[in-house]
Parts: structure tokens; C-alpha cells; sequence
């Protein structure tokens, strides 16, 4: 089992987020990874073209979400071999659940959103997008620290 708090750059998300059906992007998205609720009202969703809410899974260390003021967040998108992307512009939001819901304890949800040179929102291309998210309070803060690590595979 993952001990959280030895290391506060420890991933609580990490996967891909890929097309359902690659050829019809409105048929929607699915996650491979850990962290994500996959099934239900809570499954991930694209509203609309370079827009993406995932729900945060409820067993996320410490509480049910994430608190934003402390969440960090890397998201890379992984297109064709030799094909350049068109997004030029990635951005996270953390969706803080509803005030009277069961859920009110920070975020249980985060919107992606992929933008292309203009500023319009436009889907991923290729393999999808790789995301990394994790608390950055569980010790020191390490801003500026190098990240490096493999991608994440699907196994």
C-alpha cells in the first residue's frame, strides 16, 4: 500500500485520458489510471470540445478531495509519433463540491481544458493526455522541484 505522507510529491491521480472512440469524440472519454472514478453519474465527461470533468476517487488519502490551495497538478498530451500537436495551451480547475452536499469537502472534481494557438478549446490529439495530480502539503513545499519520471503505462 502507498504511504502518502512519506513523500509529498507522491501522485494520488495519475492515467491517461483518452477518447471512448477515437474517430467520434462526442461518444465521450475514459480514464486508465488510479484516482478517477470510471462508472455512473460520476464517470469522466466531455462537455464539450477541450473540456474534460473527472470526479476524484472518494478513497483519496486524508479525505475525500483534494484542497485546492495545496493540489498540483502536469498534464501532457501524447500525440502521434512525428504528428505536432495543435494545443498550446493546457489548464486545470478545481470544482469544489455543492455546499449542502455530503461531499463538502474541498474539490471532488477537476476540469481540464486544452486550447489551441487562438484560445479556442479544441480536443486532444493522438494518444491522449497523461495527468498527474498530488497534494503538495504533506511536508515541505517543493516548488521548485524537478519531477521526472516515467509515463505512465497502462498495464
Amino acid at each position: 500500500m502507498t504511504n502518502y505522507a512519506a513523500a509529498p510529491v507522491q501522485p494520488i491521480v495519475q492515467g491517461l485520458l483518452t477518447f471512448v472512440n477515437p474517430d467520434v469524440p462526442a461518444d465521450g472519454v475514459t480514464f486508465s489510471g488510479r484516482g478517477i472514478l470510471l462508472t455512473g453519474l460520476n464517470a469522466p465527461v466531455r462537455s464539450a470540445a477541450g473540456s474534460y470533468t473527472l470526479t476524484l476517487d472518494p478513497g483519496l488519502p486524508g479525505d475525500v478531495a483534494i484542497d485546492p490551495p495545496f493540489a498540483r497538478f502536469m498534464a501532457t498530451i501524447r500525440g502521434a509519433v512525428g504528428v505536432p500537436t495543435l494545443i498550446t495551451s493546457k489548464s486545470v480547475s478545481y470544482l469544489t463540491s455543492p455546499p449542502l452536499s455530503a461531499l463538502a469537502v474541498g474539490a471532488n472534481q477537476i476540469q481540464i481544458l486544452l486550447a489551441d494557438t487562438a484560445g479556442a478549446l479544441t480536443d486532444f490529439d493522438g494518444e491522449g493526455v497523461e495527468i498527474i495530480l498530488w497534494r503538495g502539503d504533506a511536508g515541505v513545499e517543493l516548488v521548485n522541484a524537478n519531477l521526472i519520471g516515467p509515463l505512465y503505462q497502462n498495464n
